[in-house]
This record gives structure tokens, C-alpha cells and sequence, in this order.
């Protein structure tokens, strides 16, 4: 039982935890502080520092003349790359195993947005050993083979997503939505009006494709629409709150939600009869909700890693 992997891999786990924690330990005080008899503590640290998990910081005493080593959780033992592209401007930013930046900057696209993005990771995939894995927010709908190309081109694991995907998961930490509640968000971009469902945290395409069973409106990008259209445009987005029935809803800041706020309340009110309307906030946190989304699926991809040594 004592070798069992998946008791093991706890064991492991509670050790990183500590170390991540707190301040640097010896193995007889890992051994006391997570009640792990110290031949095992023993074993497991020394295979967490082949890892680079873990590593030695110096030696402390420990008592009649004697000295022993101390460890501490190493941060650089694997990394992430986040990467927003939004026109011709693409920002990165380097995570370490903690989730805290290591390394962020910011690239004006000259030329091709793809071959940009390419180079980026090539070079930071040469520069940084222990990168594993990127996430990438665009501001357009991006297929399968875009990812496909950029991890076989830089060798690292990939997700890529759009902006309202990622803002509207990152919407959902910052709101600190609860378990099994979900949030429905809207925001106007280069494409248009768009929109992104999130339940548990994440983004449900499965639930947007309920949504889109309605007609879409191509012309919600048109800034002064005619009367007929505006009516066309604000049944869209009741619609959409209606076929998602969530506990939240987020607009986030535009004149066009501002203005018809009172006119997207009535309609949800005339949808929902007798029943609550859910919640409805406009935020100016787009930018905020964006970067903590993308960042937050960064850290889930880099999750996956914590086995492998890099």
C-alpha cells in the first residue's frame, strides 16, 4: 500500500504543499509536520529534487554539532505562457508553477500575427527550459488548426480561446461564483456583439450551441441601427439569457448596454413572468476579467505537467 502510486502522488503533493506554504524544512520537520514517517518523507524528497520540484537551500543545525539540510519549493521547476492577441498588438506574460510573473511584455505585429506568434514561443520555448505549455486568447474565431500549427512549431502544449471565453470565466472567479451557479456574459468587439455562458467556471459551448438555435443577427456591429433592427438586437440578447437561464448577467461596458439597459430589463421581466430575473451587472472590468481568465486556464494546463520533469 505504501507504494501505491496514487498514494504516492498524495503524499508527494502534501509535501510541495507545505514547502509552498512556508519557509525552508529539513526532512525530520516535513516528516513531523505532515505526520509521514520519515523513511518516506526521505524517499519522496529526494525524488522531488531529481524533479526540481523541491530543492536544497543550505543547511541548519540540528543539534550536538550536527547539521542537516533544508529544502524549499521551487517555483521555476515548470512554467506557463499566457498570450492575448487583440489586433495588431499581442501581450505575454510568463507564469511560474505558483502562478506569480515571472516575465511579461508587450509586441506590436508588423507583419504576419501567426508567424509573430510562432517566433514568440520558438524563442521563449529556448530561452525558458522549464516552459510547458501556453494559452492563447485571440480576438477572432480561431480553428483547431492554428493550435495544431503553433504547438508542432514551438513543441509546447497549447489552449487557445476567445477573448469573451476567457473574460467571462475570469468574470466568474472575480465574482466568486458559486459551485453549480452560472453567469452569462455580453460584450461588443472588433466582430461585434458576442457573448460566452459559464457554468462551474468554465466556459460551455455545449450550452452556447442551445443558444444559437435562434436566428443570429449579423448586423449587431452597426452602431446607429434603425428601430426595427434595435428591437431585432435587444430580442437577441434576451433570447440568449432566456435559453441559458443563468444567475448572473454581465454587460460589459459599452453606450449601447448603457442606454438600453432598461429596455433589456423589461424584456427579461416579460421572459421570466413570475419567475426572478437573475442578476444583471455592467462592469468595466473587461481587460481584469480577461487576463484572470486566461490566466486561470494557463494554470489548469500546467496542472497537467506536474508529473513530467522538464
Amino acid at each position: 500500500m505504501t507504494n501505491s502510486p496514487v498514494l504516492n502522488e498524495i503524499n508527494r503533493e502534501k509535501l510541495k504543499e507545505v514547502l509552498a506554504n512556508g519557509y525552508p524544512m529539513s526532512k525530520a520537520a516535513l516528516a513531523e509536520m505532515t505526520g509521514l514517517d520519515l523513511p518516506l518523507v526521505i524517499r519522496l524528497v529526494d525524488e522531488l529534487v531529481k524533479t526540481r520540484e523541491i530543492q536544497a537551500v543550505g543547511t541548519q543545525s540540528a543539534g550536538k554539532g550536527k547539521s542537516c539540510r533544508v529544502y524549499q519549493y521551487n517555483p521555476d521547476c515548470r512554467s506557463v505562457i499566457g498570450l492575448i492577441l487583440q489586433g495588431q498588438t499581442l501581450d505575454w506574460f510568463l507564469l511560474d508553477s505558483l502562478g506569480m510573473t515571472k516575465n511579461q511584455g508587450q509586441i506590436e505585429v508588423e507583419s504576419d500575427r501567426q508567424e509573430t506568434m510562432r517566433l514568440l514561443l520558438q524563442t521563449m520555448r529556448r530561452c525558458e527550459p522549464s516552459l510547458c505549455c501556453f494559452a492563447l486568447g485571440v480576438d477572432f474565431e480561431a480553428d483547431d488548426d492554428l493550435l495544431k500549427e503553433l504547438e508542432m512549431a514551438s513543441g509546447l502544449k497549447g489552449i487557445i480561446g476567445s477573448r469573451m471565453h476567457f473574460s467571462a470565466e475570469g468574470s466568474g472567479q472575480r465574482l466568486r461564483l458559486k459551485e453549480n451557479n452560472s453567469l452569462i456574459s455580453f460584450g461588443f468587439g472588433q466582430s461585434g456583439l458576442s457573448y460566452s455562458f459559464v457554468m462551474n467556471g468554465k466556459a460551455q459551448k455545449d450550452r452556447l450551441s442551445r443558444a444559437d438555435e435562434a436566428d443570429s443577427l449579423p448586423e449587431l456591429h452597426e452602431e446607429n441601427p434603425s428601430a426595427e433592427l434595435l428591437q431585432a438586437q435587444l430580442q437577441w440578447i434576451v433570447n440568449r439569457v432566456l435559453a441559458a437561464e443563468p444567475d448572473i448577467v454581465v454587460f460589459y461596458a459599452h453606450p449601447f448596454f448603457e442606454q438600453h439597459r432598461g429596455e433589456i430589463l423589461a424584456g427579461l421581466k416579460r421572459g421570466y413572468n413570475t419567475m426572478p430575473v437573475p442578476e444583471v451587472v455592467i462592469a468595466d472590468t473587461f481587460q481584469l476579467d480577461y487576463e484572470i481568465g486566461i490566466s486561470r486556464q494557463a494554470m489548469a494546463l500546467l496542472e497537467e505537467f506536474k508529473d513530467r520533469q522538464v
